[in-house]
């Protein structure tokens, strides 16, 4: 199975480049512009009824490398593609128009990175109008190491994307990876991850029954954040600032992302600690028609990016070669992990105390635990050829 992803990387000191970029760019969007154009007149959206009405004109008028053409078609036909599927919902729905900062698509016929010896190790070789240019590429230590991959082969360059960005220029890399198809046999060592406010998440992993390596990711900062900036854009609102509010919802969105990754990250580096590792989540469907907290905590959950954190978690995974199992969330704070005995009056908060067998720890952590238990639970219902027919559906999560 191939698994894709976008790295982005800065085209260093594009000044020298700037005239070719540019012009690249307005060639582009006329170009896409044209095909609109030629779809909508003569109903087609196929690929090859343009090559034969338009290829050779517009090549020889614009002087374009013949790769750039054509990618430009592709990318063209499926806007359009799109167009007319968005048409049959809302009749209104208009054609796009591009723009001359609409970002050029290039494949390895026209783009390629080599590896050199001078400081800035990595450069981008492109075909542009009028030749090919050389571009020394920049980034940190993630972008270098995925660069160093590409070129040693580790990884597949898929598409890329010229961006610009006010006066600066970007590749949009579109990185492939095979991964083997996994089959969960069930030998896995299951590491249970809990979600939550206090908590971000409280992950554990499972070996011999035994929870062991157990990670709690704090949520007081987040927690102060969030309240911060909802006590800000209610002041805005009532100043009558809503463009304020929109930028400060952006940064606070922001600033969740990263939280998210740095998460996802810890809880990758956590699994990687055991061998075959599979990370067991609660399934997250119909979790805001669950909450019923009071009106300060339930916007509060409402508004929290649970899912967006499953994401990152699973697409990380996914690359990494680690199984994610998704189970259904009922009972997985009310149960004891210990005796199996559940009732609501065992969660006390923060806090967890069996009502038969008294056992007592951490509401998460408990919680946790039976997330990871739940994995071996529905190995029966696995075997029976169940896949995919109930929660217990156990699913790689991948970009394809």
């Amino acid at each position: 199975m191939w698994l894709v992803k976008t790295v982005r990387v800065k085209a260093f000191e594009p000044t020298r480049v700037k005239k070719q970029f540019m012009a690249l760019l307005l060639e582009n969007s006329r170009l896409m512009n044209e095909y609109l154009s030629l779809m909508q007149a003569h109903q087609t959206t196929s690929k090859q009824h343009l090559h034969l009405l338009s290829y050779e004109r517009l090549t020889q008028a614009l002087k374009l490398p013949a790769a750039v053409v054509q990618t430009a078609r592709d990318k063209a036909v499926q806007i359009y593609r799109s167009h007319l599927a968005m048409k049959k919902d809302g009749p209104d729905c208009k054609l796009p128009c591009f723009r001359m900062t609409t970002p050029v698509r290039l494949d390895r016929r026209c783009f390629n990175i080599i590896e050199t010896k001078n400081k800035l190790t990595y450069v981008a070789a492109m075909s542009v109008k009028g030749g090919r240019v050389h571009v020394p590429l920049l980034g940190q230590r993630y972008q270098y190491r995925q660069l160093r991959k590409i070129v040693a082969g580790e990884l597949k360059l898929g598409s890329v994307e010229l961006v610009k960005r006010g006066e600066d220029f970007y590749f949009h890399l579109a990185i492939k990876k095979e991964t083997p198809d996994i089959d969960p046999d069930y030998s896995y060592t299951p590491v249970g991850v809990d979600l939550g406010l206090i908590n971000l998440s409280t992950s554990v992993i499972l070996k011999g029954g035994r929870p062991c390596n157990i990670l709690f990711q704090r949520g007081g900062n987040a927690l102060e954040m969030r309240k911060r900036f909802a006590t800000f854009r209610a002041s805005l609102s009532r100043a009558g600032k809503f463009r304020r509010i929109r930028e400060t919802t952006g940064k606070e969105r922001r600033c969740m992302r990263d939280i998210n990754h740095k998460i996802s990250k810890s809880i990758l580096a956590q699994a990687n600690q055991t061998e075959k590792p599979i990370i067991v989540m609660e399934r997250l469907t119909y979790i805001r028609e669950r909450i019923h907290r009071g009106k300060k905590l339930n916007a509060m959950l409402h508004s929290w990016a649970f899912a967006q954190l499953q994401e990152f978690i699973a697409y990380k995974a996914a690359w990494a070669g680690i199984p994610v199992m998704y189970i259904n969330p009922k009972y997985t704070s009310q149960q004891c992990n210990k005796c199996g005995f559940t009732s609501k009056a065992n969660r006390l908060g923060r806090s967890f105390k069996c009502g038969d067998c008294g056992y007592e720890l951490n509401a998460d952590l408990n919680a946790a635990i039976n997330i990871a238990k739940a994995y071996k639970n529905f190995a029966p219902g696995y075997r029976s050829g169940a896949l995919g027919a109930r929660d217990s559906a156990l699913t790689l999560q991948a970009r394809a």
